[in-house]
């Protein structure tokens, strides 16, 4: 009778804590679900024709840095200089399209610049056992200071239509255009690449526990550098995409998008400690931050304390990841 009730006892708690991880784990949808509702109800204009095309317009480039701050992440390793190597990348292609190259040579220079740009990190980084989130941020300070020299801090305007038109082209309607379709087929293809090749399933071995990836076989110095170069080039299509959609760029419109890339990720669940996320957890993570600063803008909120708030929201996604994963670690 006692071992019963021992037993049943045991089952409940199994179930709050269940309920809990359950909590833990897809909270980012709820908060998303219910961001949406909010703002629907208490701004006519959210679910506007207007506002819808504009989301969708700025989304994209963001989201694409976010799905690649993503595999970085789950892989084990930080980098504060992913906006610059990608406007680096976007800059270049720019540079090469007012000079009349073909678009698809554009578009695979900018792709090798940011393969480049992610090699270059990855080999130091492993090279020199350097701690990412400081060399990233030594490199980050490079790339912005050889933008800014330059381009002289101006802004450089685009010459070529075709190239205004990356990201603006529309697809079947208005509100839904170009780079919204590259944002979307980036996440199959990397969502594919994480979950259904040996390539996805080594970043999270590597993730979790370098050490046993190694001994298992793994070559894991190999694999960062493999990582490194497709976050790099993902990068490289979120700068081309920005600077589509100005008509041109300049260094400071990569300011703040690493920090804002990597605290959409673990707003969807993607552990800062490495090994634990999905792609689509970190897309909703960008959804929902990107949703939010929307309706404030919409509800009139100054500028200032939206970030105000946005960065409180950030700290919240931060705590919830660390209580994760003191949980993970008590269980």
């Amino acid at each position: 009778m006692e071992n019963s009730k021992k037993i049943a006892t045991e089952n409940k708690m199994k179930k709050k804590i269940d309920l809990k991880a359950l909590f833990m784990n897809y909270s980012v949808y709820l908060v998303l679900i219910v961001l949406v509702v909010y703002f629907s109800i208490a701004n006519a204009d959210f679910l506007s024709t207007y506002n819808m095309e504009n989301f969708l317009q700025q989304i994209p480039p963001v989201g694409i840095l976010t799905v690649a701050y993503a595999m970085i992440l789950i892989c084990g390793y930080v980098d504060l200089s992913i906006g610059y190597v990608g406007m680096a990348a976007g800059m270049v292609g720019l540079y090469c399209a007012n000079l009349g190259f073909n678009p698809i040579l554009v578009v695979l220079i900018s792709l090798l610049v940011g393969a480049i740009l992610g090699t270059f990190n990855a080999l130091l980084i492993k090279k020199f056992d350097l701690p990412s989130f400081i060399l990233t941020l030594g490199t980050s300070y490079v790339i912005k200071g050889m933008l800014g020299f330059f381009t002289d801090e101006q802004f450089i305007g685009s010459e070529q239509e075709w190239f205004n038109r990356l990201a603006k082209t529309p697809i079947g309607t208005d509100v839904f255009k170009s780079n919204a379709l590259i944002f979307v087929i980036a996440i199959i293809i990397v969502t594919f690449i994480m979950k259904g090749t040996r390539l996805g399933k080594y970043t999270y071995a590597v993730g979790s526990n370098p050490e046993a990836a190694r001994l298992s076989g793994i070559n894991t110095d190999l694999h960062v550098v493999k990582v490194f170069i497709i976050e790099g080039m993902l990068a490289a299509i979120a700068g081309l995409l920005i600077v589509s959609n100005l008509n041109g760029g300049a260094s400071k419109d990569a300011n703040g998008l690493d920090l804002f890339a990597m605290a959409a990720a673990i707003m969807g669940g993607v552990s800062f400690s490495g090994g634990i996320g999905t792609i689509g957890g970190a897309v909703a993570g960008i959804l929902t931050l990107q949703v939010f600063k929307n309706g404030l803008t919409l509800m009139g909120v100054n500028s200032f304390l939206q970030d105000t708030v946005t960065g409180l929201v950030i700290i919240l996604a931060i705590i919830i990841d660390y209580l994760k994963r003191k949980a993970g670690r008590q269980s």
